[in-house]
């Protein structure tokens, strides 16, 4: 059993992600192109079907719960964290990987992440603020 492996915080973090995860596998699921017989359709609600399975074997192996929804504090708080670190993806000289970059791009772009990862931030403050309560 490897149940005591994670301190709660640390299993709050792992399942409130993994909840989020669920999610978006969810919203994908329910978008009309993988309608059955859409072309690709079969082949991404199998691969949607192994990541929900990965997932489940994380919870089970690390006897996390696998009905508990996360509190909105948390949500919230995990939601601002994603995204926050996914801008650092979004500069532009992280661009180059998708075609040349414009000269002048990062002078206008990298500030207006900035300003987002400011806001993502200030999301996760006013997350922290709230009450954990349960849904």
């Amino acid at each position: 059993m490897t149940a005591n492996l994670l301190n709660d915080h640390q299993g709050r973090r792992l399942a409130t992600h993994l909840s989020l995860l669920l999610d978006d596998l969810d919203a994908i699921a329910r978008l009309p192109e993988l309608a059955p017989g859409r072309p690709g359709a079969d082949r991404l609600r199998a691969s949607l079907a192994a990541v929900r399975a990965a997932v489940g074997d994380i919870r089970s192996s690390l006897a996390l719960p696998g009905d508990v929804r996360p509190s909105l504090k948390r949500r919230v708080a995990a939601v601002a964290e994603v995204w926050a670190a996914r801008v650092e993806d979004l500069r532009a000289r992280r661009l180059k990987s998708y075609g040349d970059v414009h000269p002048d791009l990062p002078r206008v772009l990298d500030p207006l992440l900035d300003r987002l990862l400011q806001a993502l931030e200030a999301l996760g403050a006013a997350a922290s603020e709230l009450p954990e309560d349960r849904p």
